[in-house]
């Protein structure tokens, strides 16, 4: 019986902890849009700008025209995790025009930094730290080296470190500090070796980073990027590659930035559990 007790107070600090989650103030899920190109999908919960970056710029051989689009998931979209996504997702590439079929838009002669994607939303009226997460699919021939980026400004921009998630073997985080053709600082890599060959392409959900910066808060002119880390000879693919400039894309979905909860709220979740958990054993 006693067993029993424990095992249900555990549930409760459990249900406790859950309850002091993250306020939402925007998110992308993709749910409210149609399958069509889309340069600037809405938001499906606040409001927010999103926006792809750098499509349509470099030759890949040719320069492309800039058409990301929300597109419907398939089950056959998955990698060395398992994972899939059938929902609606928001690809990252440009296309071809007339006659000209490579031109997909990512290009190892890209800069560190300026392709990928970035999602924007005022955070006036919310103080203290924001986390924010997003799920993340790359192809064989999709760039493997992303990093995450953050501004309080709308034009400096910071480096954060991302955390993997549950659903995240193929994936690794890497600190670099060497100056070269990858970022100095955080960004997480694709194409680490699994059963003898590279992760290759997948879904890795749950990626997170909080931001601790005070000048996040109350800010209106809060963004992140999703963009490439690497350039030249470091920029691979997921196949561990190098790029081939003429296809492969990148995909997002689940793009949420919300009010971090407080460490003193989780603390006394869990202190509210754990009393309960003693009162209950001292009665036996």
């Amino acid at each position: 019986m006693k067993n029993k007790q424990i095992v249900s107070m555990a549930a409760l600090i459990a249900a406790s902890l859950s309850a002091a989650h993250a306020q939402t103030i925007t998110a992308w899920n993709f749910e409210n849009l149609t399958t069509a190109t889309n340069l600037a999908p809405a938001a499906s919960t606040g409001v927010g700008t999103a926006s792809d970056l750098g499509m349509g710029v470099y030759p890949t051989p040719a320069v492309g025209n800039n058409t990301p689009d929300v597109l419907l998931g398939k089950s056959s979209d998955t990698g060395a995790n398992g994972n899939a996504n059938t929902s609606l997702t928001w690809r990252i590439r440009a296309t071809g025009g007339t006659g000209v079929n490579a031109a997909n838009g990512w290009s190892s002669s890209a800069p560190i930094g300026t392709q990928g994607a970035m999602f924007g939303a005022s955070t006036v009226g919310y103080g203290g730290s924001l986390q924010v997460s997003f799920d993340w699919y790359a192809t064989t021939q999709g760039e493997a080296n992303l990093q995450l980026l953050y501004t309080t400004d709308g034009s400096t921009f910071q480096n954060i470190a991302l955390t993997l998630g549950g659903s995240d073997a193929g994936l690794v985080v890497v600190n670099n500090s060497t100056p070269g053709n990858t970022v100095v600082g955080s960004y997480v890599r694709d194409n680490v070796l699994l059963n003898g060959s590279p992760a290759g392409q997948g879904w890795f959900t749950g990626l997170t980073a909080t931001i601790n910066d005070p000048n996040a808060a109350n800010d209106p002119n809060f963004a992140i990027e999703m963009v490439n880390a690497s350039t030249g000879a470091d920029d691979v693919s997921t196949a561990g590659t190098a790029l081939n400039n003429s296809s492969g894309n990148w995909r997002f979905d689940n793009v949420v930035i919300q009010v971090a909860p407080e460490p003193t709220t989780l603390a006394l979740a869990g202190l509210g559990g754990l009393a309960a958990l003693v009162a209950v054993r001292r009665r036996k």
